[in-house]
């Protein structure tokens, strides 16, 4: 192998793949923006959101093991942008699961007092009492009706449980470094494998709908990309636990890459609300996976 090629598939490839994952991870966040600003998630699927953050964390578990610098980089700003996606995503949940409860009650209230106008001007004072009454146990209601945890801070919670248990397992036992290898890189391409509901969800969508919207194009261009250059690097190194996941990732984007060229497809729009104020703003379209 002459110098240039094995600079290019050492340090060129694994450096472009960094930059892309980054990238990659950071495409959906104008989508929370988007839904943020309407105040509700639509049709963005935050679930993805949850494996990312399983999928960082045990990458960056690996790159301790391994000492390998690129898987590094590519993972541990993408913790901190999994963190906040997801984060969004349990707020808007939760304000939508208030604004519902909310609606309920408004017309039950709206139907007592309809009731209420009808009654005789001597029963004034009764009326007003059993309104109020009506009024505090339809609050109380609404409180038992909200839940402790919105769905997709179970998931959340689910991913972070058991990687602290992999990573407890293989950190704090008399484990070799060649076994935590083994151990982690598993799990993560583990995780990657329900990862992978997203890309299989979204093509399944496409031939359902007989369009091509669901699939974020910047997204799947960018995630494309980067399975193939973390593809070569892996060849080079001959890591299977690098090459396994990409070389699957790089032929969904491939697959994608032609529904997006044999679909039509437009943009989503979404409807603007007071949740503006609650959270931010941006533009919504459905995430899609990252590999590494």
């Amino acid at each position: 192998m002459s110098s240039t090629a094995f600079i290019v598939e050492r340090y060129v490839c694994p450096t472009i793949g960094a930059i892309l994952s980054n990238l990659a991870f950071a495409a959906p966040i104008k989508s929370l923006q988007a839904a943020v600003k309407a105040g509700k998630l639509a049709g963005l699927n935050p679930t993805p959101w949850a494996f990312m953050l399983g999928n960082t964390v045990g990458w960056l578990a690996y790159s301790f093991i391994t000492g390998d610098l690129f898987v590094f980089f590519a993972n541990v700003f993408g913790v901190l942008i999994s963190i906040y996606l997801n984060i969004g995503a349990m707020k808007l949940q939760y304000y939508e699961e208030v604004r519902k409860a909310s609606s309920s009650i408004q017309l039950i209230d709206n139907k007592g007092r309809e009731k209420n106008t009808q009654q005789d001007d001597s029963e004034e004072d009764g009326n007003q009492a059993a309104a109020d009454g009506t009024q505090e146990n339809n609050t109380n209601k609404r409180n038992q009706d909200l839940r402790s945890f919105t769905s997709h801070e179970i998931k959340v919670l689910c991913i972070v449980v058991i990687w602290i248990l992999i990573l407890s397992m293989t950190s704090l036992t008399s484990t070799s470094k060649d076994r935590m290898e083994n151990v982690v890189g598993i799990a993560v391409n583990i995780n990657l494998a329900l990862f992978y509901g997203a890309p299989l969800s979204t093509i399944s969508t496409v031939f359902r709908t007989k369009t091509s919207s669901s699939i974020h194009f910047w997204t799947m261009i960018m995630n494309t990309s980067n399975a193939f250059f973390w593809c070569v690097y892996a060849f080079a190194v001959v890591d299977y636990y690098i090459l396994i996941p990409n070389g699957i990732g790089f032929t969904f984007g491939i697959v994608q890459a032609v529904l997006y060229s044999t679909f039509p497809h437009d943009n989503a729009d979404i409807s603007v609300d007071g949740a503006q104020q609650f959270l931010g703003n941006g533009d919504e379209r459905e995430p899609e996976s990252q590999i590494i």
